[in-house]
């Protein structure tokens, strides 16, 4: 699970996007074995341009990027479910070939976190655990961010 990558803020909170780390989070995600990025954001939360610098830059680290929208803060709608038995279906059978699967959202954790704990379930772990293991692992990558940059 990640924020979106390369999505940075200037001091005054205005987003903007990083093409260097937006490349190198990328590349860190095929380096631990993904070759799938669903993307949960809504293109309109992002600056101009993050869904073709995305495609672009996916491409070309070996990256299939798909892209299906759930809107922060909401439960899943219609169209992302109608989706989604084809991305878990093709998730699934990553996972089960041993190869890891990415999702990202904006900040990398709500929505991606959704999608983690239905696919923990898929597999099988009652809900209350999925949940619960989404939730030790987001406790850690706050811990670890705390350790790197101090905030």
């Amino acid at each position: 699970m990640t924020g979106f990558p390369g999505l940075l803020t200037e001091v005054d909170g205005t987003p903007y996007l990083d093409p260097q780390q937006m490349t190198e989070t990328l590349e860190g995600l095929r380096n631990v074995g993904a070759r799938q990025l669903l993307v949960l954001t809504e293109e309109a939360e992002l600056p101009e341009g993050a869904f073709p610098l995305i495609k672009v830059i996916s491409q070309r680290v070996g990256l299939d990027v798909y892209f299906s929208e759930i809107i922060d803060f909401h439960v899943p709608g219609d169209a992302f479910l109608s989706e989604w038995p084809a991305h878990r279906t093709r998730f699934e059978r990553a996972l089960d070939a041993g190869e890891t699967v990415a999702l990202s959202c904006q900040y990398g954790a709500g929505r991606s976190g959704l999608v983690a704990a239905w696919l923990l379930m898929g597999a099988g772990l009652p809900a209350a655990k999925a949940i619960a293991w989404f939730e030790i692992t987001s406790l850690r990558q706050s811990r670890t961010s705390f350790r790197k940059t101090g905030c």
